[in-house]
């Protein structure tokens, strides 16, 4: 059986066990680099399947895990070899895997009263899951918090001192948890429609994760309140890199991505020539930093931009058409887009071979785990 046949069957909803492809495309721990990369998908055609894919860097398919529905974010859990996928905004579940072979493992309900917002992280011992939810009678942010070690036992929640809660990651402190704050309200009554638009209220807030206690909470300048804050990086300086929405067009162009360093002061904005900001067209669909650099994507655009880390300085661009899914390489970025590309990005914004999976729609997000 080849790899055209392998990816039929999946595009036809035949082949669902991870395991087996795993035993058709190698097993995850054969990645080249030492590192796989795990990408939500759904497969091509008028019925789609939705599952999570491993892909080593060259593009060479390890398994598939077939999920609930269309899933959003996925974290891999620290010192085991298995990872935790989350449902699409507004979610309802969140899905274990195993990294070994693909094995399905539990799927989690969200309370009646809540809903997941797409992503979440683990503790640094990996002991316990934090969740993005929305807390939806009370119209506020919140975190789940799930017990990794008792079958995902949901043991309580804290708040994000936020509205609309997106992407949350737990800073290299290991106990302070950053969260991207969008300022939206919606509700699972009217799905992803926007509730709040005229008085949203985006925000960066730390959350220490242990208690709950707010450590800090920083806005975007007054000018800029219509930027809904959605996605975040790590920095090596103790920061987050994020990048923003445009919720409610002014008829401005405004800067999308910046960072922020806990208790620094207000955040700093990062530089972007005017016909690239024309093409990010508002949106920024995930973030990404090696460390040195910081990596933004926007699929409306169809393009990729590089900032230096250290001072928000343009470094220049490439183009992905639909590209979204971003993760560091250790050379740099690879990226994947909803038209199944699969793409390398260097750190001088080059682009590199392009490898596609015809059959395959790359959902928003790129994940890197090094095996």
């Amino acid at each position: 059986m080849d790899r055209r046949n392998i990816l039929g069957l999946l595009a036809g909803g035949r082949l669902l066990g991870g395991g087996l492809l795993a035993m058709l495309t190698g097993k995850a721990h054969a990645a080249g680099n030492g590192a796989i990369y795990l990408n939500a998908y759904a497969t091509a055609g008028a019925e789609p399947t939705f599952g999570v894919a491993a892909l080593t860097d060259t593009g060479k398919l390890l398994f598939t895990t077939p999920t609930p529905g269309r899933a959003h974010g996925i974290t891999p859990r620290p010192g085991m070899a298995e990872a935790v996928a989350f449902a699409r905004r507004p979610g309802r579940w969140f899905q274990i895997l195993s990294l070994t072979d693909g094995a399905p493992g539990p799927v989690v309900r969200a309370p009646d009263d809540r809903r997941f917002t797409g992503h979440g992280d683990y503790s640094a011992d990996g002991r316990t899951l934090y969740v993005a939810e929305d807390d939806v009678p009370r119209e506020e942010g919140a975190i789940g918090v799930y017990d990794a070690t008792d079958n995902y036992r949901r043991v309580g929640a804290i708040p994000t001192h936020g509205l609309g809660p997106h992407e949350l990651i737990l800073m290299r402190d290991g106990t302070t948890l950053a969260v991207a704050n969008g300022g939206v309200i919606t509700h699972p009554d009217t799905g992803r429609a926007k509730l709040n638009l005229d008085s949203m209220d985006a925000s960066l807030t730390y959350v220490e994760a242990a208690t709950g206690r707010l450590l800090d909470k920083v806005r975007l300048p007054e000018e800029h309140s219509n930027l809904g804050i959605r996605h975040i990086a790590l920095l090596d300086d103790g920061g987050i890199a994020f990048g923003t929405q445009d919720e409610r067009p002014i008829g401005m162009l405004q800067p999308l991505t910046g960072a922020h360093r806990p208790g620094s002061g207000p955040v700093r904005l990062f530089d972007t020539p005017e016909d690239v900001l024309v093409r990010l067209q508002g949106y920024i669909g995930s973030v990404a930093s090696d460390g040195r650099t910081v990596a933004a994507s926007s699929p409306l655009g169809g393009i990729i931009g590089l900032w230096d880390a250290a001072g928000g300085t343009w470094l220049g661009s490439t183009a992905l058409a639909d590209g979204c899914g971003l993760a560091p390489n250790g050379e740099g970025y690879l990226a994947t887009s909803g038209l199944g590309v699969i793409e390398p990005v260097s750190n001088t914004a080059e682009a590199g071979p392009e490898r596609r999976a015809p059959d395959f729609r790359w959902d928003n997000h790129l994940t890197r785990r090094v095996v």
